[in-house]
C-alpha cells in the first residue's frame, strides 16, 4: 500500500513539474556534441566506466559533467564530489523518491545536448531525473513503459557498464547526422 501511495507521489510530481518545463529535442552523435551529463547509480565499476566516457569525451573537446546516487543513506569517504562529478544519496531523497539535493537540481536544469543514464537498478530517483532533464537528446540502456529517452541502446542480458561504454562510444561515433 505504502509502495503504491509512493508511486502514485511521483508521478504526481513529475507531471506537475513536466507542465513547466519544455525541453528542445535534438538528435546529437560525438561529432557534433559539445556538452554531455553523465547520470548513473554509484558502484565501483559503473564509476570506472564513467571516468573513462568522460575522458573520452573530453579527448573530443565536448564537455561533461556527472551526478552519480549512492543508495544508502551516508557516503563513504573515499566519494568526493568535484565540480565535474557530484553525488547524492538517500539522504537527498525524500519519502516518496524525489531528489531534494540542490546539485541534482541544477543537474536537470541544465542543457546538455547529450544526456547518458547508466541507470543499472530500479531507482525511482533516477528515473525522475532522467525524465526532468532539460537534455536535448536522452540516452539509456532499458526499454520500459513511458521512458523518456530518444536512443536506447540494448546491449543484451549479460550489461556491465564497460560494455556499455564500449557501444556508446560506437554509435555515437558512427551515426552519420547528414542522413
Amino acid at each position: 500500500m505504502f509502495k503504491t501511495i509512493k508511486q502514485y507521489m511521483i508521478k504526481y510530481d513529475l507531471r506537475k513539474s513536466l507542465k513547466v518545463r519544455r525541453r528542445s529535442p535534438g538528435f546529437f552523435n560525438f561529432n557534433t556534441a559539445k556538452t554531455v551529463g553523465i547520470l548513473y547509480t554509484y558502484d565501483p565499476e559503473t564509476d570506472k566506466a564513467v571516468e573513462a566516457l568522460m575522458a573520452f569525451v573530453s579527448k573530443n573537446y565536448i564537455s561533461s559533467r556527472a551526478i552519480g546516487y549512492y543508495p544508502d543513506k551516508k557516503m563513504p569517504e573515499n566519494l568526493s564530489s568535484s565540480p565535474l562529478r557530484q553525488y547524492f544519496c538517500k539522504v537527498d531523497v525524500n519519502w516518496y523518491g524525489k531528489c531534494i539535493s540542490p546539485e541534482a537540481v541544477n543537474f536537470t536544469e541544465q542543457e546538455f545536448d547529450i544526456l547518458i543514464d547508466f541507470n543499472l537498478a530500479d531507482h525511482p530517483v533516477m528515473h525522475y531525473l532522467a525524465e526532468l532533464s532539460m537534455a536535448r537528446m536522452k540516452v539509456g540502456r532499458r526499454a520500459y513503459a513511458g521512458n523518456p529517452y530518444d536512443f536506447i541502446l540494448s546491449t543484451g542480458e549479460q550489461f556491465s557498464p564497460k560494455v556499455f561504454t564500449e557501444e556508446l562510444e560506437h554509435y555515437l561515433l558512427t551515426i552519420d547526422m547528414r542522413n
